[in-house]
């Protein structure tokens, strides 16, 4: 009865069911709602059972100005700018409206997808500053081609692409870019790929080749300041080459995460050293890293180290750990860090 109202600006479904007649009902209803007299369209859907499948075949008839949203305790996505069979059309659309920031997170999203909107983000008249597209089905071939595009771009700020399949040639192709070309990101995460150590299955490149665009990546980038590479493989080796990047105290890095990987007291112990010497990093993040007692009395005294430098380190967080958190709190008395400094550490862990 609605579909042909030109009126009609919101659809909200709460707890509809999965009904069998519901979803050609209302692709049938966004079908006709094409044309200039139509305004756009929300369609608010909240605790319901229709699958993301389902969603997405709403989502493709929707017009370009209309959004479909599904909402479902924590878990919320806008399925009005992410559709598996048009991402390339909906980016472009989306640069056209002048849209700074693009999130294709969790939607099935194959490396020929990232591809096209790879391409998108080379053009003169691209101005978006944040991509995310974590949780997909993307590998090295992907992050080559991401890479290949931010040569060219100059105002991507930010690109997540954790949870994903990415393995060492892609980490390489995109430490390469960053060293080499791009000056303009600031933020990448991509963690939860297999990338590093045993993790590694990738038979393209060797483990020593990345490493040694891990080490550039942290000693020489220009405009990086976050690498997210929490459960990514990193061991004591890795730890050994970042230390060694850290140490020279070049490069643009002030945050790193380095959360569920296998560092131990060795890598803490290692890592430790470099950090260190270092007066620009300020965050640092080793949860979930099986560091006892011994790396986590070396990374307090790190922390006391850089206090007294000149050159603190804001951030370090260290909870999940072998070490109870509390013994990070009595080193670091022991290694006669100030009071008020403690009481920021417990600030930052809680």
């Amino acid at each position: 009865r609605e579909r042909s109202s030109p009126s009609l600006q919101k659809i909200v479904l709460s707890h509809a069911g999965a009904d069998d007649d519901l979803l050609p009902a209302m692709i049938s209803l966004v079908q006709n709602r094409t044309g200039q007299r139509f305004p756009p369209l929300a369609v608010l859907i909240y605790g319901s059972q229709i699958n993301k499948q389902a969603l997405c075949q709403v989502a493709s008839a929707m017009p370009d100005n209309s959004s479909v949203s599904f909402h479902h305790g924590l878990y919320s996505v806008k399925l009005g700018k992410v559709m598996r069979r048009t991402f390339a059309q909906r980016i472009s659309s989306q640069i056209e409206q002048g849209i700074e920031e693009v999130d294709l997170s969790g939607y099935g999203m194959e490396d020929e997808h990232a591809e096209e909107c790879a391409s998108l983000l080379e053009g003169d008249h691209c101005r978006i500053k944040a991509v995310t597209m974590f949780d997909n089905s993307l590998h090295s071939r992907a992050a080559t081609r991401l890479a290949r595009a931010l040569v060219s771009n100059s105002t991507l700020q930010a690109l997540s692409l954790a949870e994903n399949s990415i393995s060492a040639s892609g980490f390489i192709s995109m430490a390469t870019v960053l060293v080499e070309s791009n000056k303009s990101l600031q933020w990448l995460d991509i963690k939860d790929n297999p990338i590093f150590g045993s993790s590694n299955v990738d038979s393209t490149v060797s483990s020593t080749e990345a490493l040694g665009r891990l080490g550039l990546l942290v000693s020489r980038s220009c405009g990086l300041l976050y690498l997210g590479l929490a459960n990514t493989g990193l061991g004591e080796e890795e730890c050994r080459v970042l230390s060694e990047a850290f140490s020279t105290n070049t490069g643009s890095l002030t945050m790193i995460g380095l959360s569920r990987n296998a560092i131990g007291d060795k890598g803490a112990t290692i890592l430790s050293r470099g950090i260190e010497r270092n007066t620009i990093l300020h965050s640092l993040t080793l949860t979930e890293n099986g560091i006892g007692e011994e790396g986590t009395a070396a990374i307090a005294r790190c922390v006391k180290s850089r206090e007294q430098s000149g050159s603190p380190l804001r951030c370090v967080w260290m909870s999940g750990n072998k070490a109870d958190s509390s013994l990070f709190y009595g080193c670091m008395v022991d290694a006669g860090f100030s009071i008020a400094g403690i009481l920021l550490a417990m600030k930052m862990y809680c």
